[in-house]
């Protein structure tokens, strides 16, 4: 109702034209004023009248608009908090997905595509002795007997992948920025240019990585059957590198030393073929530590122990043998070290 409308109603209501409606509505517009405004409504005090209960009306309809603008903003901001929180979720939960399952894949890509029959080489040992098979990347693989590799015609650009059943020993090609992964029983080998060998044999037996030199990465399968446990936790890793080794223990990877580490430097190996005399435990430890690559450490109590002996021409734990039975000390392997004690 405009203010023109509402001054005639009350011109009506004196001149006593007002409807019954009319005349009840303008009798509780009245008793709406918070002053006493004398005995009803009169010409005298008409003006003074209309101008309070307009002032009353008004306010009451500005509340009402303002409180159902609150109500509006209120109700549409707490659409956009769900909106934003199903997105966050979503971006959150799709990251997650991302880091979990796409970096950490079960399978080689050319395995899940629909590449035909024609783009994949599927090679079997079923001879005595070693077979030599040169890849797309001028890598080396060396398949044991009875053992079965799988790979593309061409690489991607991005992956070299490879599946392997059985045992089998690379010579990977370097290329840091194109990853070279082999998919085999319980595990995942991610290399970028090296020397290892993999025992992966079918079943529930125990499969293995053997470091000879450079650096690889070993991860868990957990396989398509687990894809909760592949978005709850990372898959269990070992990082090795020359004479360490990764072994299956049912779903977890036990790292530790080769059974025969062989010398990763001809100067030094050339070392051992000469006599210690009275060299100190300390400096043996880390003749072998750089002989091996790996980490030989005397503890602080052997500094005034010394050897005297010949120790070429055999591998590191008989070597390891014949100095702690002069010394009367001790070695313990613990995971990828070897410690010389006092027994």
């Amino acid at each position: 109702m405009s203010r023109e409308n509402f001054h005639r109603l009350l011109e009506r209501y004196l001149e006593g034209h007002c409807t019954p409606e009319e005349e009840q509505l303008v009798h509780h517009w009245y008793h709406m004023l918070d002053e006493y405004h004398g005995d009803g409504i009169s010409e005298a005090n008409v003006a003074t009248i209309e101008d309070a209960i307009w002032n009353k009306i008004s306010q009451q309809i500005n509340d009402t608009e303002t409180s159902s603008e609150v109500r509006y903003l209120t109700r549409h901001r707490g659409w956009w908090w769900v909106a934003a929180s199903v997105a966050l979720f979503l971006i959150v939960a799709g990251t997650w997905v991302y880091l979990r399952v796409v970096c950490y894949p079960i399978q080689p890509s050319f395995a899940s595509s629909k590449q035909s029959e024609a783009t994949i080489v599927k090679v079997r040992n079923n001879e005595e002795s070693t077979m030599k098979v040169i890849l797309p990347d001028e890598s080396l693989v060396e398949l044991y007997p009875g053992a079965q590799l799988e790979y593309p015609r061409r690489f991607k650009t991005t992956d070299r992948e490879v599946r392997l059943i059985g045992d089998a020993f690379f010579a990977v090609a370097a290329n840091k920025d194109n990853p070279f992964w082999v998919f085999h029983e319980g595990m995942i080998t991610k290399v970028v240019g090296t020397k290892f060998k993999i025992k992966a044999p079918k079943g529930n037996e125990k499969g293995e990585v053997i470091v000879y030199s450079g650096k690889v990465d070993v991860y868990y399968n957990v396989g398509r059957n687990h894809l909760v446990k592949r978005m709850l936790s990372a898959p269990d890793k070992a990082s090795l590198t020359t004479n360490q080794r990764a072994v299956l223990q049912q779903t977890t990877l036990e790292e530790t030393i080769t059974e025969n580490p062989l010398p990763v430097s001809e100067q030094l190996d050339a070392i051992l073929h000469e006599t210690f005399r009275d060299i100190s435990m300390p400096e043996l430890a880390k003749t072998l530590s750089d002989l091996y690559a790996l980490d030989v450490v005397a503890d602080i109590g052997l500094d005034g122990i010394t050897f005297t002996g010949d120790i070429s021409g055999i591998g590191l734990f008989k070597q390891l043998d014949i100095i702690c039975t002069v010394t009367n000390t001790r070695y313990e392997v613990i995971g990828k070290a070897i410690f010389l004690r006092r027994k």
